[in-house]
């Protein structure tokens, strides 16, 4: 009996099983879906690195790899529009499932709605208790593709739950006992809407309608931060600084990098969270974000 149990592990398809291959469009996606499906998943990345996924190309080579994916979890930044449909032609079985699904989404910037033509604000990996909805959905595709692991992803579903729930703690904890010394922050592309909403903040953007903003529209932005005492302009790595330096030049200002696209999004929320906190006066309750996060 004892020389059968080696060939009955190699047998066994549950022991032996090909991880499920499944596509995101960004990499905080891949973070979620890592933590829930472990070992069990083989996660393909579309928007690499540094590029921005409003208007991201993917490359032949990605597309190809497609061909052995199962999942692909949608999120809906802009260019899945023009893409998720070519996606299905390379891929017919492919199975995209939408993770904004049970979210309410907002538009990009204030006086901008959702049924004017402008597409919904797509940042929702910004917020933790809408991360709680992603997962869910995450875990639920998961089960439903691979039911035999799906003890295996409930694990990982509680357990990624956990640490959203850190974060969440570590921010409101930070932002709550401190008295700020106000609640407006100047952001170069409005991607933070979902982030402010959160925690009771308000992003005041320079660009508008993924466009570089003109003079009239400068001017209306430094008269603001002036008339607020907003002294730092956050832009992502992905984004032109230009725009941003001259409103801080024009406010006595600096510019500061957060990059909302982090794949460690327990880090990159963070990194968000001390930037804030250094902006809006929350000096003594940064290294309580640091500790209670890592």
């Amino acid at each position: 009996m004892r020389r059968l149990l080696p060939l009955l592990l190699v047998l066994s398809p549950a022991l032996n099983a090909a991880p499920v291959d499944v596509a995101v469009s960004i990499l905080p996606q891949k973070f979620f879906v890592q933590s829930i499906g472990g070992e069990h998943v083989a996660v393909q990345v579309m928007v690499r690195p540094g590029s921005e996924p409003a208007d991201y190309a993917p490359t032949p080579q990605q597309v190809t790899n497609l061909a052995s994916a199962r999942l692909y979890f949608a999120i809906g930044v802009p260019f899945e529009t023009p893409w998720l449909p070519r996606f299905k032609t390379a891929n017919p079985h492919l199975r995209v499932v939408d993770t904004t699904r049970g979210i309410q989404r907002q538009p990009m910037a204030p006086g901008q709605g959702v049924s004017t033509g402008q597409q919904p604000d797509p940042h929702i990996w910004l917020s933790p208790p809408l991360v709680r909805i992603q997962a869910m959905t995450i875990r639920d595709a998961l089960i439903d593709a691979d039911p035999a692991h799906a003890a295996d992803y409930r694990r990982g579903y509680a357990q990624l739950a956990e640490t959203v729930n850190t974060v969440d703690s570590a921010i409101l904890h930070t932002l709550s006992t401190t008295t700020l010394t106000q609640r407006r922050f100047l952001v170069f592309h409005p991607a933070f809407g979902y982030f402010a909403a959160a925690y009771g903040l308000a992003q005041v953007p320079i660009e508008q309608g993924n466009k570089e903003p003109g003079p009239a529209r400068l001017a209306k932005v430094i008269e603001q931060a002036k008339r607020h005492g907003i002294r730092m302009v956050f832009v992502e790595p992905e984004f032109s600084q230009r725009a941003a330096d001259a409103v801080a030049a024009a406010i006595g200002g600096q510019v500061v990098t957060i990059d909302p696209l982090a794949e460690d999004w327990p880090a990159g929320m963070q990194a968000i969270a001390n930037g804030l906190a250094r902006a809006l006066g929350s000096r003594d309750k940064l290294q309580k974000i640091t500790d209670s996060i890592k």
